[in-house]
C-alpha cells in the first residue's frame, strides 16, 4: 500500500514538472492538456481512494453483519488504511442509505457537494 501512495505522489509531481516547464516555455495549449491531466489524474485517484475505502467497509460489514453508521464507527474494529480525503482535500461523504446499501461521495474538483463534478461509489 506504501508503493501505491509513493508511486501516485511520484506521478503527481512529474505531472507538476512538465507544468512548471511549460510555464517557462509559453506554450498556453501544452498548458492548458496538462492541466487537463492533471485533474483526471486526480480524479483517478480519488476514485481508487474511494475503491479501497469501499473494500474497507465490505469487509467491515463482513465481519460484524451490518454496515457502519459512520466512518469513524469502523475505525474501531478495523484500521482504514486508506485516506478519508479526496485528491482535493475534502473529506468523502458516507452514508448509510439501508442496512445493506451505502454511498460514497467525494465533492469533487468544485470541492461542493451535490454539483455535476461529485464522484459517486455505490
Amino acid at each position: 500500500m506504501k508503493i501505491k501512495g509513493f508511486f501516485v505522489i511520484l506521478v503527481l509531481v512529474v505531472i507538476i514538472a512538465f507544468f512548471v516547464y511549460f510555464i517557462g516555455s509559453g506554450e498556453k495549449k501544452i498548458i492548458e492538456n496538462e492541466i487537463g491531466s492533471f485533474s483526471s489524474a486526480k480524479e483517478k485517484l480519488t476514485k481508487t481512494n474511494m475503491s479501497s475505502l469501499k473494500r474497507a467497509v465490505d469487509s467491515y460489514a463482513a465481519e460484524k453483519g451490518s454496515l457502519p453508521d459512520t466512518l469513524q464507527d469502523m475505525r474501531l474494529d478495523i484500521p482504514i488504511t486508506t485516506g478519508k480525503l479526496d485528491a482535493w482535500g475534502t473529506e468523502i461523504k458516507y452514508e448509510k442509505l439501508s442496512g445493506v446499501e451505502f454511498r460514497l461521495t467525494s465533492a469533487g474538483s468544485d470541492r461542493t457537494f451535490g454539483t455535476d463534478d461529485d464522484i459517486i461509489v455505490r
